[in-house]
């Protein structure tokens, strides 16, 4: 996989991220473009299925192999390049989506069955403190060294100079935020509404925003003061 070539923006990246982001976003990739019809992988690599040759490629597939076994931490800069590539793609953001899903869903797993059904009998405000605080965590994983805040009371996070914003054209990237913290959210019992982007430094704002649709007029007009999960 190509690791050495500029994001859209020209900017380099810091620091260490663990294997899990890629290892989600190419696997996200690769079940996105498996056919539901197993009859038609044999036609794949002909020209007329050229949008679904990335994810069943033999590029991918040893990526995937190579951080399901290697090393538990890569490059910013080589996260960044998997997120350019895959940010080319017309179904950019429902890759990145499926991939946060996997991603919180891993994580989760890590926390054990007791912890996890023991948290589910918590007020609703203190399961929506934790739910944010995890997604805060994981989305500080993948921004090493950038500021992340979140405010559980009115259900935001916030990430300043984020990886997923300025290494996709567009910040199609930030939808794997989206997909992260519904899955959380979801897990945590804490509210099913719809997840909103309500801000991106990708169109031009200071700070990438995430919030509960159902919020996301109000918060749109007032920078939420959160609480701070520090920089890498």
């Amino acid at each position: 996989m190509p690791t050495d070539f500029s994001t859209p923006q020209g900017q380099r990246f810091t620091g260490e991220i663990p294997a899990v982001f890629p290892l989600a976003l190419l696997t996200a990739l690769r079940t996105l473009d498996t056919p539901e019809d197993r009859d038609e992988l044999p036609l794949v690599g002909q020209a007329l299925n050229v949008r679904r040759r990335l994810g069943l490629s033999r590029v991918v597939i040893d990526q995937i192999r190579r951080y399901e076994t290697g090393p538990e931490v890569v490059t910013a800069d080589e996260v960044a390049s998997l997120f350019t590539l895959v940010g080319r793609r017309p179904d950019a953001a429902a890759v990145f989506e499926a991939a946060g899903a996997r991603i919180a869903r891993e994580n989760l797993r890590t926390r054990g069955l007791a912890r996890r059904l023991g948290t589910r009998l918590l007020p609703l405000r203190l399961r929506r403190w934790r739910s944010w605080r995890r997604a805060a965590m994981c989305a500080r994983r993948l921004c090493p060294r950038t500021p992340v805040r979140f405010a559980s009371r009115s259900g935001s996070l916030e990430i300043e100079g984020g990886l997923p914003a300025h290494a996709t054209e567009g910040g199609s990237g930030c939808a794997l935020l989206r997909g992260l913290i519904s899955e959380i959210l979801a897990a945590y019992r804490a509210g099913d509404d719809p997840i909103s982007h309500t801000r991106c430094e990708a169109r031009g704002d200071e700070v990438c925003a995430w919030g509960v649709e159902a919020a996301a007029d109000a918060e749109a007009s007032s920078q939420p003061s959160g609480e701070s999960v520090g920089r890498g």
